[in-house]
């Protein structure tokens, strides 16, 4: 860990390391996602539209 603070995911402020929403875009203190949450996220989609392409592919060949 080369820093003591990461970014929101929202305004891009510096927030504690591991938040990934800051106090301005989060007053209520609700549970947020953690980043590699975010990340799987799109990967998953990323994924899901790749198979879909493929099948989409091979029914129209």
């Amino acid at each position: 860990m080369t820093r003591a603070y990461d970014q929101c995911m929202r305004c891009g402020k510096a927030t504690q390391w591991g938040r990934s929403v800051c106090r301005d875009c989060n007053p209520a203190g609700l549970p947020e996602p953690s980043p590699s949450q975010y990340h799987a996220t799109v990967f998953v989609v990323v994924l899901i539209v790749v198979v879909m392409l493929a099948v989409i592919g091979i029914v129209l060949r």
